[in-house]
């Protein structure tokens, strides 16, 4: 955040868990932009991921949000782009760069295996794609309308963001280049890791989240009735795999 080439930005910091070097940290760095600090208990129930980005929304004063999580961090010339881009499509809600991305495997804290550097999504990628998930929507460096913007849902952790996408998407009639743009610029670096969320996740609780997402399919009404016809067959799949036990290596 402090190397932003365009400081004209508020930062919300979100310290969910009162983590101690969090506050430390801010109270003692002088930041060159407008901020502002909040901190939250881990919540007893749902996952404080999502209430703490709905607080965010909800503090936020600035006309456009984007997310960043803790483990990811922006380009330089990550919000200059992102202005430049709204001004040149006025008429678009959501904006979405590409992520360079890596996977690394951890043991007690450190990094016994380095992933191998990639990009997302992929630029070809198409909005179908990403409802199918046969491209992988992540909501660090998404951009969208502050004003009338959905809630993310607390009773989702696996599938959080893709949730959070397909009320996005559902809002409005969209494709590429009218209210929903796509630009292949890689503005985000993202490291996930075996710690992580989807790392310490299993097949069940995939299987679980991705059922849910069926059953409630029609409340995304604004995507065409065949959107979810690709779950069924997901969802056996993580089933099949959660009975699989795993080989004596991967333990």
């Amino acid at each position: 955040m402090l190397n932003q080439a365009d400081l004209d930005f508020e930062w919300v910091i979100i310290n969910d868990g009162k983590d101690a070097g969090t506050r430390q940290f801010i109270q003692s760095t002088e930041l060159p932009f407008a901020h502002q600090y909040l901190e939250i208990d881990h919540p007893p129930e749902g996952f404080g991921l999502c209430i703490a980005r709905n607080l965010g929304i909800d503090a936020a004063r600035g006309e456009y949000i984007c997310y960043l999580d803790d483990d990811n961090s922006l380009r330089a010339e990550f919000v200059a782009t992102i202005n430049t881009w709204i001004e040149q499509q006025p008429q678009c809600r959501f904006f979405l760069p590409q992520q360079w991305r890596r996977r690394d495997v951890l043991k007690d804290g450190q990094v016994i295996k380095q992933g191998t550097p990639f990009v997302s999504p992929h630029p070809e990628t198409t909005l179908k794609d990403l409802i199918t998930q046969r491209s992988l929507f992540d909501s660090n460096g998404f951009t969208h309308q502050r004003i009338g913007a959905p809630r993310w849902n607390p009773h989702y952790r696996i599938f959080c963001d893709y949730e959070f996408f397909l009320q996005c998407i559902s809002q409005c009639d969209i494709t590429w280049g009218e209210q929903f743009f796509f630009n292949p610029k890689v503005l985000v670096n993202y490291i996930q890791t075996t710690d992580g969320i989807i790392g310490q996740s299993g097949y069940v609780e995939w299987a679980r989240e991705l059922q849910q997402l069926y059953d409630e399919r029609l409340a995304y009404g604004g995507i065409r009735a065949d959107w979810a016809d690709w779950m069924p067959q997901a969802i056996q799949k993580y089933q099949q795999k959660s009975q699989t036990p795993l080989p004596a290596f991967a333990r």
